[in-house]
């Protein structure tokens, strides 16, 4: 029998990286980014960052993996957070 899993040891790390965004935005002299704004530059829905910045997601499609990592210059390892516990 199989124990299920209380949390995930695997989490987006989306939010950390829109927070070092906007630290540099702000720093710039910019306002922040904007879920819509985020969402136009990765080509994908507003509702679909929406979710994965409220960490309310339990899978991914590539696209939206291609789309953030095009957008924030990173690689797809930035977007995840791992932590085993």
């Amino acid at each position: 029998m199989c124990s299920a899993v209380s949390s995930m040891p695997v989490k987006f790390a989306l939010r950390k990286i829109v927070a070092r965004e906007n630290l540099k935005r702000a720093e710039a002299g910019f306002p922040p980014l904007t879920q819509m704004e985020i969402a136009t530059g990765a080509g994908v829905s507003q509702s679909v960052i929406s979710t994965l910045l409220s960490n309310r997601s339990e899978r991914i499609d590539l696209k939206t993996i291609n789309g953030l990592c095009g957008f924030f210059n990173i690689t797809p390892g930035d977007l995840f957070d791992y932590s085993a516990d």
